[in-house]
């Protein structure tokens, strides 16, 4: 498994940077834990999302200490480098964004610029490797109605 496309994409190797070991170590953690939710849902038919977060003019570690108040117990929090995913299993595209609704409320509230994008399985991705590329995209590409 791949996830290096998470960290370094080939659009925007430009914008690439050192990461901690930290960091390092909560990518590969997200890898497992998708991969996982991805084989499950596969089996079991479901969805899962992953929703990436990346702070305008504000600290990486700002928003990851907010977090724990606005996300669901489920869900799982990964940060590294400028990003912030969060993992949602049995989340689809209705679930995502009336999550990235009450994220954008909560930082907001709390003056952070935060642009936001999602991807769900199956429907954007059968893979992690497509399911990263499709999520960097929306993040990293013009500005839309989730960002």
């Amino acid at each position: 498994m791949n996830f290096d496309k998470f960290l370094f994409h080939p659009i925007h190797s430009s914008k690439t940077r050192m990461f901690s070991d930290h960091d390092a170590q909560d990518s590969s953690n997200l890898g497992i834990f998708l991969e996982y939710e991805l084989q499950a849902s596969s089996r079991y038919r479901r969805y899962v999302s992953v929703v990436l977060l990346k702070g305008v003019g504000c600290e990486t570690l700002q928003l990851k200490n907010s977090l724990p108040e606005i996300i669901r117990n489920s869900d799982v929090s990964f940060s590294f480098g400028n990003y912030i995913a969060i993992l949602m299993s049995e989340t689809d595209d209705t679930g995502s964004l009336t999550a990235i609704e009450r994220y954008k409320q909560d930082m907001n509230s709390r003056g952070y610029d935060v642009r936001f994008a999602y991807v769900t399985y199956p429907g954007d991705g059968k893979t992690v490797d497509d399911l990263s590329r499709v999520l960097l995209e929306r993040l990293e590409g013009p500005t839309t109605a989730t960002n």
